[in-house]
């Protein structure tokens, strides 16, 4: 299966571009910390989150930043960056051995995010 198109309008993130891009080389999706579980998005949290709060946080993000997408999309017209997606929420829907995320999209959010806990996948769907 195909990664899936990331959205993401977490806008506090370093790897957030216009149109809901995501730069992200890679992407992580957790459950809650204290939970140690998710019943609901809002129990589920990207940690590839990385806070821009001055231009040190930007370059603390290279490491994982998609180059060659980022460069490349503004020149190919409909082209969508789209991240590598991990999942470790294993009572979602979606997810899959090896930490494989099969829905064919996935939405992050966290509008005014200052930490990773106040980002979301509102794809997940309990699998119960």
């Amino acid at each position: 299966m195909a990664n899936p198109l990331v959205k993401c309008n977490v806008d506090e993130c370093t790897h957030n571009m216009s149109g809901e891009q995501c730069m992200a080389a890679s992407i992580s999706i957790y459950n809650n910390e204290s939970l140690a579980e998710s019943t609901d998005s809002e129990d589920t949290q990207c940690k590839s989150f990385h806070s821009k709060k001055g231009i040190s946080d930007v370059v603390g993000a290279l490491h994982n930043a998609n180059v060659v997408g980022t460069v490349s999309g503004p020149f190919m017209d409909g082209t969508q960056i789209t991240p590598n997606v991990e999942c470790f929420v294993n009572n979602c829907h979606y997810w899959s051995a090896n930490n494989i995320c099969q829905a064919s999209q996935i939405k992050v959010s966290g509008i005014n995010a200052a930490q990773t806990s106040d980002t979301d996948c509102e794809t997940f769907r309990s699998e119960d």
